[in-house]
Order: C-alpha cells, then sequence, then structure tokens
C-alpha cells in the first residue's frame, strides 16, 4: 500500500489514480482519513510505486501546484 498526505484536490487524486492501469500497474482507494488517502496498489515495488503516483499528479496541470507527501504504508 501507499499514501498521499493531501489536503486539497483528494477527489480529483483519487480519479486520476484509481483510473490508472498502465504496465500492469493500478492503485485502488483503500481508505481516506482527514488529509491521508490510502491506496492498495498491484506494483511490486512501493516506493516505485509512491514515486509513480507523484508523478502523476504533479503531469496534471492542477497537480503542479500542490504540495502533498508520497511514500509507502507500512
Amino acid at each position: 500500500m501507499i499514501f498521499l498526505n493531501a489536503p486539497i484536490s483528494q477527489d480529483k487524486i483519487i480519479d486520476l489514480l484509481n483510473n490508472y492501469d498502465e504496465n500492469g500497474i493500478s492503485f485502488k482507494l483503500k481508505s481516506k482519513n482527514g488529509m491521508k488517502l490510502v491506496f492498495d496498489t498491484t506494483a511490486e515495488d512501493l516506493d516505485a510505486a509512491a514515486k509513480l503516483a507523484k508523478s502523476l499528479i504533479k503531469a496534471q496541470s492542477w497537480g503542479m501546484v500542490l504540495y502533498f507527501q508520497a511514500g509507502v504504508e507500512k
């Protein structure tokens, strides 16, 4: 699982990641608690999955200006 701490644009982040499915990697929202979003992923390398999620968000016009954290849920 990976997590994202995002105080704003959560609906856009959830929509983006839930609809991502490329190269056998996908994300599915598992839980939402305050600004913490937790996603299950099919990726084997969780650190790479967190970096991918961050890069996907930053590639969006609305994501370039967001301040958020991405990491591995332990």
